[in-house]
């Protein structure tokens, strides 16, 4: 429910939004500031939002943990708000949140929003182009206190799932949308959760209109957090909502892990480390080139690496070894041959749970925003390096940018 448009909640009657919207005028927002964080620059809304407090660019900060806080607050006799909005646009797949707040437990007057909103951006009229989750009571002290809101594309067509939560007395959750060109299928979940997992899953729905081209939005739209007043607090209150994390994972790439955004270019998963290329890559690891890599491994060139070692060029290197020239290694022999030759002691594959995906590769190519450092077998392994870099180079050409975001 942003600018001009007041829409139906529950069983509140239209005429009191109606005549809210008229009292209030038609808001103007305006941006005196820029936010970045988690990958983009959020806009700040100082002045005309949505409800009867301006939002205040005083509302909103990031504290040194890199959390996002936003504030409702009175100063004087004046309340304001906060809200944000991606200065670019960002299409079809995974939205979450994950957030530290009593959100079943607000005042009946206060409203938190996560929303794609198409008309911010010039995208279609006011009550068109907006994918809603928002938890609010909209006024009735009893009311129900979470909203799922879909606005069409064109037309008049809106899908609305109303339902009533609790987190018993918790205050960590997790919100979530997939968004696709024919349907949309919203989450909640206590806890904080993984992008792919559905762990304490409190409520789902999904939305699959016929006609999705008319009644589901089909462009890439600006993306919006607010916490608002659609009243003034009832108990005269401050509040105050912390998200941890915000993560996008276009549609096509593999599920983000818990700590933060992930999308990774072809592969098939990542656990802990990094991934470029379409590889395997578990505990830590860089790997490179369609190559399986677990537990603190660098594997370039199809190889298969597990245990701390070294492999290039096809080969298959157990246990803290370096193998290079494509022949599987055997235990018990010197690290360092080429040809095939390792040890097999130890080797174990581990995989941790909830961090599947937390790679740094981008839609469309390689990325060389690998996370975890690469580790080399022991012994002289500078010839290997020398080696290596050619690979590496010849497979890790960066190749645009994620919609939305670095």
């Amino acid at each position: 429910m942003h600018s001009t448009h007041i829409a139906l909640k529950g069983t509140i009657p239209w005429l009191v939004c109606a005549l809210g919207a008229g009292l209030l005028g038609a808001p103007r927002r305006a941006s005196a500031a820029e936010l970045d964080w988690k990958g983009y620059t959020w806009s700040v809304t100082n002045g005309g939002m949505a409800g009867v407090a301006a939002g205040s660019t005083a509302n909103v900060s990031v504290d040194a943990s890199g959390y996002l806080h936003l504030k409702i607050q009175k100063n004087g006799d004046t309340w304001t708000a906060a809200e944000i909005f991606t200065t670019t646009r960002l299409g079809f797949g995974t939205y979450q949140w994950q957030v530290d707040g009593p959100i079943d437990t607000l005042d009946k007057n206060v409203v938190l929003g996560f929303f794609p909103y198409g008309p911010a951006a010039g995208i279609g009229n006011d009550g068109t182009n907006e994918i809603d989750i928002e938890y609010s009571r909209w006024g009735q002290a009893n009311g129900p206190n979470g909203d799922w809101t879909n606005y069409p594309a064109s037309g008049a067509t809106i899908g609305e799932l109303s339902y009533t939560f609790s987190l018993s007395g918790g205050s960590l959750s997790t919100s979530r949308f997939i968004w696709t060109q024919s349907s949309i299928e919203d989450f909640l979940l206590a806890g904080i959760q993984a992008p792919a997992s559905t762990a304490s899953l409190i409520k789902s729905w999904k939305y699959a209109p016929t006609n999705a081209a008319t009644n589901i939005p089909q462009q890439a739209l600006p993306l919006g957090m607010n916490l608002w007043c659609f009243g003034i607090p009832s108990d005269g209150k401050a509040v105050e909502i912390v998200v941890r994390d915000f993560q996008f994972v276009p549609e096509g790439a593999s599920t983000g892990g818990s700590g933060g955004a992930g999308g990774s270019s072809g592969a098939n998963s990542s656990a802990g480390g990094a991934v470029v290329g379409g590889a395997t890559s578990a505990g830590g690891t860089t790997s490179i080139g369609g190559a399986t890599s677990i537990g603190g491994a660098t594997s370039v060139g199809g190889a298969t690496s597990v245990g701390g070692a070294t492999s290039v060029g096809g080969a298959t290197s157990v246990g803290g070894a370096t193998s290079v020239g494509g022949t599987p290694a055997t235990a018990g022999t010197a690290p360092g041959s080429q040809g095939g030759a390792i040890s097999n002691a130890g080797a174990a594959h581990s995989e941790t749970a909830g961090q599947v995906g937390a790679s740094a590769g981008e839609s469309g190519g390689c990325s060389c925003r690998v996370g975890g450092d690469p580790r080399s077998a022991a012994g002289g392994l500078a010839w290997l390096f020398a080696l290596l870099l050619p690979l590496v180079r010849k497979r890790c050409l960066p190749t645009g940018k994620r919609s939305g975001g670095s």
